[in-house]
């Protein structure tokens, strides 16, 4: 069943992070997207890139100015996207300069 897809607000977590490279996707009813990522164990700083589909096989930057993400700290980050209606989410991690850092994630939808 997608996340998003019962009444009330649904929250499910990626896969863990630990070099360059994609999770899992998450099929989503929901057009309301909240992303929650955590990183530990950086270094210098981690790119990500929060990515949706419409068949589950090709995927698009879902940032409006198609832009990645720069980390350049421990800790958990936000990232909403409203009026997002897009049928499955993941997340890219799309570079690591230093250290061994993990990247946790989840998806909550509405």
């Amino acid at each position: 069943m997608a996340i998003g897809e019962t009444s009330g607000y649904e929250v499910e977590s990626f896969a863990d992070l630990t070099s360059a490279g994609v999770t899992s996707s998450i099929a989503t009813e929901g057009v309301n997207l909240v992303f929650q990522v955590t990183v530990s164990d950086i270094g210098t700083n981690v790119v990500i890139r929060l990515e949706g589909s419409l068949d589950d096989t090709n995927f698009f930057n879902l940032d409006e100015d198609l832009t990645d993400t720069t980390i350049t700290a421990n800790g958990t980050y936000g990232y909403a996207l409203n009026g997002c209606p897009t049928k499955y989410v993941r997340v890219r991690l799309v570079s690591i300069s230093g250290g061994t850092p993990t990247v946790a994630s989840k998806i909550g939808a509405a």
